[in-house]
């Protein structure tokens, strides 16, 4: 639990490893296979009790009803992969773990019900609470890798503090008031993540996607192009799915672009010696370059800049802006529409950070809004 307790100066302080899509697989190796797996093995051992002679009739009823609601619990749109749990329907799973607990613990409360079934029906109540601690667990220690406003990092600590109290339930065999803590503890976590943020994305082999609202589907492509002649600008493609910026049609979009120290949280800004541009800024911005974008404190990371050109841009009458938009579906980000489009840019050899934004709108984790994230990074280099 160091780490936990850790958590709140960790994402002040630093960002670990980068993180392109979460993932909540961390502790699953203390099991046998995954942790879907375990469930259906649960599952696969209350039907065999359910189908045991020998258990009365109101056990059995109470057997079926914890059935259904871990197969509910198990639903594929919940899951990332066997062992990872989806970030926006992490609290269905738990929920539906704890409404089996429930029906379960009528089963060793019952006085018809034999020793043996008591016996077994407790073992795996156990079992589930185990599984939703590491959940949880998990899905916490995947926050270190995003950096949060204060208003965030106390959910979090709310957060931190309802997973351990779950924990001493647990410890003191109290498994549904250790479930109902979990719970609690995850619509923190969820609560967290509607305040405006932002994460580093790292480019693997000059190439990568971004889950950007943790529905298991990329919504940003980008790739920067291997350039045979040294000390020219780097040329970045970018693909980007329409529900990661504001507004209901593409004529609202809104993406803002800017340089930065590779400091965390940096303050400062560049804008003179540096170029970003494509076929759009050649023709309507006299400079042809971006305009910098001005961040004076920590707090102004968490909002949509009032300085720097649009990127993304949509002129009123002719609707040209800096990226193409497209209703046919894209390949690189899973068959999704939205913008595609090219840029250029050089700079004063160093290191520094690629900063794209997006205007908030109120945060919400209804449909595929993306507005919980309110920007992303990339670690940039100029030769």
């Amino acid at each position: 639990m160091n780490q936990n307790k850790n958590l709140k100066r960790s994402l002040v302080v630093a960002l670990t490893a980068v993180l392109l899509s979460m993932s909540f697989a961390g502790n699953s190796q203390i099991f046998a296979s995954t942790i879907l797996q375990d469930k259906q093995d649960i599952i696969d051992e209350l039907l065999n009790l359910k189908n045991d002679e020998s258990v009365d009739k109101k056990s059995k009823k109470n057997l079926e009803s914890a059935i259904k609601k871990l197969e509910k619990s198990m639903n594929s749109k919940y899951w990332k992969d066997e062992s990872t749990i989806n970030f926006k329907h992490g609290d269905k799973v738990l929920k539906a773990d704890q409404q089996a607990v429930k029906k379960l613990s009528k089963i060793i409360k019952e006085k018809k019900a034999s020793s043996e079934i008591k016996e077994d029906v407790a073992e795996i109540i156990i079992r589930i609470t185990q599984i939703d601690r590491i959940l949880v667990d998990n899905a916490i220690s995947s926050l270190e890798e995003i950096v949060m406003s204060e208003k965030g990092i106390k959910k979090i600590d709310k957060a931190i503090k309802l997973f351990e109290k779950g924990n001493e339930f647990l410890d003191d065999e109290r498994y549904s008031k250790a479930l109902k803590k979990y719970e609690k503890a995850w619509e923190q976590i969820k609560k967290a993540l509607k305040d405006p943020h932002f994460k580093k994305m790292k480019i693997i082999e000059l190439e990568g996607t971004v889950d950007m609202n943790s529905d298991n589907i990329p919504d940003v492509y980008l790739k920067v192009s291997k350039l045979t002649k040294e000390n020219k600008p780097k040329l970045l493609e970018m693909k980007i799915n329409s529900e990661c910026v504001n507004g209901i049609t593409h004529d609202d979009a809104r993406m803002k672009i800017g340089l930065s120290t590779p400091v965390n949280l940096s303050t400062e800004f560049f804008d003179k010696g540096f170029k970003a541009t494509n076929k759009w800024f050649k023709e309507n911005d006299p400079d042809e370059r971006i305009n910098p974008v001005i961040i004076t404190t920590v707090a102004e990371y968490f909002s949509f800049p009032a300085s720097g050109d649009d990127l993304i841009q949509i002129n009123p009458g002719n609707e040209a802006g800096s990226f193409d938009f497209t209703t046919e579906p894209i390949s690189e980000i899973g068959e999704q529409s939205g913008w595609t489009g090219k840029f250029t840019f050089d700079g004063k050899p160093g290191d520094y950070s690629l900063h794209f934004w997006f205007p908030l709108t109120e945060p919400t984790n209804e449909g595929d809004s993306c507005n919980f994230l309110s920007n992303f990074s990339i670690p940039t280099s100029f030769e």
